[in-house]
């Protein structure tokens, strides 16, 4: 995958003012990342709510670099710290096995009557 520094960004359009979609897809930055920036350095960009002018773009594309890498939380992107699969299809495929086990296991025990 290409560093930001060396990946051509989309051309601004001629327009005033543009949404946080718009925003983000123009500085090639997911929404949560832009959100997590403005939190850890106290910086608001825009004029609240979904507004943001085309100063705005150009500021955003420039910093653009200082953006930590945007990793969902629910799955971590699927990847450990070396972007390898956190665990293969042999692995989940096996633990999968061990818990359809434990389920037959406790299915097949006699219940116990008061």
């Amino acid at each position: 995958m290409a560093n930001k520094t060396e990946r051509a960004l989309p051309p601004i359009p001629a327009k005033r003012y543009f949404s946080l979609e718009e925003l983000c897809y123009l500085a090639d930055i997911q929404p949560e990342q832009f959100f997590q920036w403005q939190q850890d350095n106290g910086v608001v960009i825009g004029h609240g709510g979904n507004q943001y002018t085309r100063q705005d773009v150009v500021k955003i594309r420039k910093l653009s670099g200082s953006f930590p890498t945007y990793i969902d939380r629910f799955n971590l992107n699927g990847h450990d710290s070396l972007n390898r699969p956190a665990a293969t299809a042999e692995e989940v495929r096996q633990d999968l096995q061990v818990v359809l086990e434990k389920i037959e296991a406790a299915l097949a025990k006699p219940q116990k009557t008061a």
